[in-house]
Order: C-alpha cells, then sequence, then structure tokens
C-alpha cells in the first residue's frame, strides 16, 4: 500500500524566564502524519492537533497541502493525550485518532497514532406507491455486522435514522410487508444496493420503491486502494471485467448501475468475472469497491463504462444453412454455420441475448445463437408477409379475428387478444392494421391504446416511439407518427416513389426499402430522402450508425454519416445460395 507523507515540522527557540534558560523543561514538537485515501469520496482538505494533559489544551489548525508545519510552545514534560482529526472541505470529520505520548527532557520521542475513519450516520426515507404495503423491512449489511429494522408505514411512507454506522459500502435490502405479514416485494428484485456511507456525517437517501523535549508524532491511516484501471471486453458469452490486482486485497466487490443505483453483482477474490446479464446495444458502467485484510473499504472506484456489442450478423440460406458473422478488419466473417432442418424457408430471423429465433412458414425455431445448434420448435401461423413481428420478449402474430403474442422464453404457449388484421409490426409497442384503422397496442397488456383511422394505410412499422405508415391513395407517401400521450399524432411526411416494404430506424436516421426501387435514407429532422441503392433489398439492418443490406446474392455494410446522409462501403460478403433472411444487433 502506498503512503503520501505529508510532513508537519517546527523547531522552535529555547524559552526563557527571568532570563534563566528553561531547555529541560520546555521543549518543540514535530508532527508528522502519512495519509492514504479511504471510503471519503473528497480529500482531507484541514485538520486540527490537539494535546492534552489534565485541563492543559494545546492546540493548532492547518490547512492541507499549502501548509507544512504545526508549531507548539511551552510544553511541559509528562504524559500527554494526542489526538488528531482531519476535515474536508465542507468541515467534515473524516479521519479521527488518538494517542499517548510521553515527552522525556532533553530527548526526542516518537509515537505512532493510529487514525481511523469517522463513523457515519444513515437517513433513509422509504415510500411506496402501492396502497396495500403495510410495513418495510430495511437489511443493511457489510462483513463484520448485519441490521435489519422494521417500521410501520404512514401514508405509505417511513424512515430509517441509524447512527455511528462503520462508514464503508453497506448493503441494502427491502422487503414490503401487507397488512396480514404476507411479504409482497423484495428490492431491489436481485442482488443489493450499495450505500457508499461517508464520515463524519448524515448520510441521506430516499428511496421511491416505482509533545517535552523533541517529539515526532506518525498519523498513520491504512487503508485499501481501490481498482484504478479494467478492462471490459465483449465476449459472447457476456461482458467480461479483467482488473490488475490490489495489494493487501481481501476481496472485490463489483456493482453495476441500474437506473441511479450501484446494485452488487458479484464478490470474488480472483480479477476476473463474466457478467452474463446483459442485452445487445446497452451502456454498462461497473464499480469496485474493495476490502482490504484489515476489513477496511476503498470505496466505489472511477466507473468503467462499455456498450455491448458482439457484432453479431445472422443470415438465413435458401439450403437450409444458418450462417454467424462478424465484422472482423472491415471483413465479414464466418463465426459459426449450421444446417437447419426447415430454414429452407426461412422468413424472419431474431437474436435475443444468446437465443436465436428463425419463422419458416409455419413454424417457430429456437437455436442457440453461439453454436446454431436447434433448441426447440413450435407451430404458428402461417406467415403471409406481412403478419409477423418480433420484438426483445415476445412474437406476435395477427389474423383476421385474434392477435397471438408467444413469450420467447416459454414453451410454445400463447396468449390471445380479439384484435384483427392484415399486417402488424412490433418493438416498443405493437401496431396493427385493419383496413385504413391502425392500432397502437401495449405490448405486455395486449390493451389497444388507441386507433386511428389513416386513409391509404398499406403498410405499418414501428421504432421506438414512432410509427411509419406507408400511404397509398393517388401518390406514394410514408407518413411518420410520434406517440403522445397512447395517442397517434403525424410528425412528418416524405414523398416515396413506391411501395415502402423494408424499414428500420434509429433515434438518429431511417432507411427505407423501396419495391422496385431501391434504398433511401431519411432524418426526422427533415422531410427529404437521400436514395442511396437502385437495387430493393430483402432485408436491412441499422445498428448505432452501421446500415446492414441483405440483397438474394450478397450482404453489404455500410457506415452513414447521419448529418449529410452518405455512406461508405466498409464490408461485403457474396454468397452462392439465396439470401432469405437477417438479423444483426
Amino acid at each position: 500500500m502506498y503512503r503520501l507523507v505529508l510532513l508537519f515540522s517546527c523547531f522552535v527557540s529555547l524559552l526563557v524566564v527571568s532570563c534563566v534558560p528553561l531547555y529541560d523543561e520546555t521543549g518543540s514538537l514535530v508532527v508528522k502524519i502519512v495519509l492514504t485515501k479511504a471510503i471519503p469520496s473528497s480529500e482531507p482538505t484541514s485538520g486540527t492537533v490537539t494535546l492534552k494533559k489534565g485541563a492543559r489544551i494545546l492546540s493548532q489548525t492547518f490547512n492541507l497541502p499549502s501548509e507544512n508545519s504545526v508549531v507548539f510552545q511551552s510544553i511541559e514534560r509528562g504524559n500527554w493525550t494526542v489526538s488528531v482529526e482531519l476535515k474536508d472541505d465542507q468541515s467534515y470529520t473524516i479521519y479521527a485518532g488518538e494517542a499517548q505520548v510521553e515527552i522525556l527532557a532533553g530527548k526526542r520521542s516518537t509515537v505512532s497514532v493510529p487514525v481511523t475513519l469517522n463513523s457515519a450516520d444513515l437517513i433513509l426515507e422509504v415510500s411506496v406507491t402501492s396502497s396495500e404495503a403495510s410495513t418495510v423491512e430495511l437489511r443493511l449489511e457489510h462483513p463484520q455486522k448485519v441490521i435489519v429494522e422494521r417500521r410501520n408505514l404512514e401514508d405509505r411512507k417511513t424512515t430509517f435514522q441509524i447512527h455511528d454506522l462503520a462508514s464503508a459500502v453497506w448493503q441494502l435490502n427491502l422487503t414490503l410487508y401487507d397488512q396480514y405479514n404476507n411479504e409482497m416485494l423484495v428490492w431491489p428484485r436481485t442482488g443489493s444496493v450499495g450505500l457508499e456511507l461517508q464520515p463524519g456525517r448524515i448520510n441521506t437517501y430516499s428511496i421511491r420503491i416505482d509533545q517535552f523535549g523533541d517529539a515526532e508524532i506518525l498519523i498513520e491511516v491504512e487503508t485499501a486502494q481501490t481498482v484504478s484501471s479494467a478492462t471490459l471486453t465483449n465476449l459472447d458469452e457476456g461482458i467480461l471485467i479483467t482488473w490488475n490486482p490490489v495489494e493487501n486485497a481481501a476481496f472485490y466487490e463489483i456493482y453495476r448501475a441500474e437506473e441511479s443505483y450501484w446494485v452488487k453483482i458479484h464478490e470474488c477474490t480472483s480479477t476476473s468475472y463474466l457478467d452474463r446479464d446483459v442485452v445487445e446495444n446497452v451502456e454498462y458502467s461497473y464499480v469496485f469497491n474493495v476490502v482490504s485484510k484489515s476489513g477496511r473499504h476503498s470505496g466505489f472506484s472511477t466507473p468503467f463504462t462499455v456498450v455491448r456489442d458482439t457484432q453479431r450478423i445472422f443470415v438465413a440460406l435458401s439450403n437450409g444453412t444458418v450462417v454467424r458473422f462478424k465484422v472482423d478488419q472491415s471483413q465479414f466473417r464466418s463465426v459459426a454455420s449450421n444446417v437447419v432442418s426447415g430454414a429452407n424457408d426461412a422468413k424472419m430471423l431474431r437474436a435475443v441475448g444468446n437465443d436465436l429465433y428463425l419463422l419458416t412458414s409455419g413454424s417457430l425455431l429456437h437455436l442457440n445463437a453461439n453454436d446454431l445448434r436447434v433448441l426447440s420448435s413450435q407451430n404458428v401461423l402461417l406467415f403471409t408477409g406481412t403478419n409477423s413481428a418480433f420484438n426483445d420478449e415476445y412474437f406476435f402474430q395477427v389474423s383476421s379475428n385474434q392477435l397471438r403474442r408467444y413469450t420467447l422464453s416459454g414453451s410454445g404457449a400463447y396468449e390471445t387478444a380479439p384484435i384483427g388484421g392484415t399486417a402488424l409490426d412490433a418493438d416498443r409497442y405493437v401496431v396493427v392494421l385493419n383496413g385504413q384503422a391502425v392500432s397502437l397496442i401495449d405490448p405486455v397488456t395486449l390493451r389497444v391504446l388507441s386507433t386511428k383511422t389513416i386513409s391509404g394505410a398499406q403498410r405499418i412499422f414501428t421504432r421506438g416511439e414512432f410509427v411509419f405508415v406507408y400511404v397509398q391513395d393517388g401518390s406514394h407517401r410514408l407518413e411518420v407518427y410520434s406517440v403522445s400521450n397512447n395517442n397517434l399524432e403525424l410528425a412528418k411526411t416524405y414523398s416515396v416513389e413506391g411501395d415502402v416494404r423494408r424499414l428500420d430506424a434509429t433515434e438518429q436516421f431511417f432507411c427505407l426499402g423501396v419495391y422496385g426501387k431501391g434504398i433511401y435514407l431519411g432524418r426526422l429532422t427533415d422531410a427529404s430522402l437521400t436514395k442511396m441503392s437502385s437495387n430493393f433489398p430483402v432485408s436491412i439492418e441499422i445498428v448505432g450508425n452501421l446500415l446492414y443490406t441483405l440483397f438474394t446474392d450478397k450482404l453489404e455494410l455500410y457506415t452513414v454519416n447521419v448529418a449529410s446522409l452518405s455512406v461508405s462501403l466498409t464490408a461485403i460478403s457474396n454468397f452462392t445460395q439465396q439470401a432469405l433472411a437477417m438479423f444483426a444487433d
């Protein structure tokens, strides 16, 4: 463990009383401080050294790091108590300690003062939205202590006040009970929330659930260092976190950002961890708390952040082969391939985590996304071209009088809703086209949120908070609607040259495949389209500023300049078999 040495020294001349030298009665004090950062998120900026002997009290303050000496005069011989307080820029005492020192005439003494973290107080304000909740139980723990308290809720609120806690990272869990003492909710659902308690103060959290002669005094803080650098690597199995070992570390705690909290996900003595619970294209941030062999906590490290991105591209070919590609040095590289029975009739592909789903004319196949092994198969409605859609949780199909929802992680069962139509798409919302009526549907409850009649509506697509409608009523248009208060409001209209059959979109731009005409790019900030190709694609996928276009004989990757809507070809792969479907994430 490294130590930052701050040397406070003074050399005081002999005092003279009645012209008689008293070199054997008085002296000076040299104070030396060794300080290492611990749990506080701030560094000490000032300090106080106090000497006590009986009623005699000597005290000096100093500023850090500008001042480097503290002077005590007329220090009588005898046994003194030396107290030290180190404060941060808000005057909170974050370190404190004391020791006994005997001052001897004409001699220089040395004493070590063990300085430890000050204790912390906690106020935890809890409010709940459920009217059924009656009490809330708090469980607060770190390796040396566990605190369990229960409070009644009044007006759906309660406050926990706990004093003299160790300044450390504590693990918090809350449990809600109803009036019959039945457990209603455990928060968080997995792991625990880390509370980094700062010393010398009240830490408030609100949680809503929705020296005679020459003497030398050594003041030392023994604490754990924290992880200063970490590497986050995207693997097929998850995000691999690796870091260099920290001296004197007993174990490491890893926390992941979830909403506004740091939730503990792992504890280990090793210097690597694979986080498997990740989703493509989501940003993940991690911090470390290092616990030393003496039990001290380093406090949270600087956050380390990565976007989950394995650059997976799946393509189904007409001979039944399913291929997984990865972009490697501007080339498509096949990393897995498998001939799948029934895949020669592939219609759609969708990858979610380590699962790949393949829709044929009447079956939904479940494959392992890493090695492309078939895991299961289930019968579904016949594919008609526009009656099927995926999002990250469900597979939807619509018939003349029924909307079906299959849970991707389920066993083949489905739920239905009395919503008919001929076309649908799914993402944040489900949209169904029935004649000229466009229905906006909650994918979780299958409740119709609103219905809007759009004259000439032919095809529908949805991405995020937007619904795209291809309209043909004497002209060809793409109408873009935003979702506001569960209603569809027209945001932009684009003139198109024909039937829009392919579409993908992000918050920055969108891409259209117009039958017989080619591929077009557009932005929601203006009402113009830019043509990038005259070839009609089998499929298009946007990932960030990357555009994947699949044709029957090749796969292309373009980098898109969103500002100018210009593209540059990055990679290409040609096929000897006809390409049928694609998904990229």
